[in-house]
């Protein structure tokens, strides 16, 4: 779960972009959709952002959509814009413990 969050925060944030694709069989996520539509409908996620994941109940169908994917972002943002050293962080903090 953490990983598939991640993974549509970075498409978010224009680290990546790629679809998320998300293997439905039987209905199994049905409850997490249900949760991302709601957010949705309230307000807590942007419209934009529910394009980023895609889902299916086949592994066929899934990638037909992966496919058919827009992206979001017309650019990534380049790799040393995310390094923790590059941003100043660490710089003269204690060793974690």
């Amino acid at each position: 779960m953490e990983e598939l969050l991640e993974m549509i925060t970075w498409s978010q944030l224009g680290i990546h972009d790629k679809p998320v694709g998300l293997l439905n069989v039987d209905g199994y996520y049905d409850p997490l959709l249900a949760l991302f539509d709601k957010g949705a409908t309230e307000g807590f996620i942007n419209q934009d952002c529910m394009q980023i994941f895609v889902s299916a109940p086949t592994a066929s169908e899934l990638l037909t959509k992966m496919e058919q994917y827009t992206r979001l972002h017309q650019e990534v943002a380049p790799a040393t814009s995310w390094e923790i050293s590059e941003l100043g962080y660490g710089k003269g903090a204690p060793a974690d413990s």
